[in-house]
């Protein structure tokens, strides 16, 4: 279980999470990244941005 940075509530974390895995929290819809699985850390996943082809 981790604590979501967004709106403080709780994100049940997977036995099999990785580190940089993407996930949403189910309280507030926020797109969060795992940033330590042991002790379980979450922070806002980085918006990705287009580059049209650039």
């Amino acid at each position: 279980m981790a604590e979501c940075p967004v709106c403080s509530g709780d994100v049940e974390l997977e036995e099999d999470t990785v580190v940089g895995e993407l996930l949403s929290c189910p309280d507030c819809g926020s797109e969060l990244e795992v940033l330590e699985v042991d002790p379980a850390a979450l922070g806002e996943a980085p918006e990705t941005e287009e580059d049209w082809g650039e």
